[in-house]
């Protein structure tokens, strides 16, 4: 009974993050069809990667590919592609000890210090973790936080430059934002 309960809290769990990872696209409604292909897709692969199985985060990538391909499967091995090629390799930002998490946090930190050393000072003087900010936009390729013609115009040029794309997107967006930033105490 116990783990028919986990299990019950755990998709519970999973339909909220689901529900998030389609806010922003009024094609995904709560309790819709794409809610539903989105869960069977993750559910899908965690049985193809129980090593990994499912981390938060994971369902906004893989809204974004049923929102624009053309069926589930299609977005399915997109997904799986994404996950586990060696240009991408989103897998290790969501294994146990989220190592890739830890190397693209430290790559955007130094990026930040080389491109924009003030900003960079800045956060250090008001003790600002800049995984705080980053963690969500680089964990998910932007697909949580940005609007959707953002993230398409990331992803369209993610799939063919890799990482290189995302810390320059991340650069521009801090850049941008930067003198707003530099006023906050």
């Amino acid at each position: 009974q116990q783990q028919q309960q986990d299990k019950d809290e755990d998709e519970d769990e999973d339909d909220d993050d689901n529900s998030d990872a389609f806010e922003q696209v009024a094609k995904f409604a709560v309790q819709s069809t794409g809610q539903a292909a989105l869960r069977r897709l993750l559910r899908a692969y965690s049985t193809y990667d129980p090593q990994v199985g499912y981390c938060q985060g994971m369902n906004f990538i893989a809204a974004l590919f049923l929102m624009v391909m053309d069926d589930e499967e299609t977005a399915f091995w997109m997904f799986v592609s994404v996950m586990n090629e060696d240009v991408y390799n989103l897998r290790e930002l969501f294994v146990r000890d989220m190592a890739g998490t830890q190397e693209v946090l430290y790559v955007a930190e130094r990026l930040i210090e080389q491109f924009l050393p003030r900003l960079f000072d800045h956060f250090q003087l008001q003790n600002v973790q800049m995984s705080m900010i980053l963690t969500p936009w680089l964990m998910t390729i932007y697909t949580r936080n940005f609007p959707f013609e953002l993230v398409l115009r990331v992803w369209d040029s993610f799939l063919v430059e890799g990482w290189k794309v995302v810390y320059r997107t991340m650069l521009a967006l801090l850049e941008h934002a930067q003198p707003a930033l530099l006023q906050l105490e």
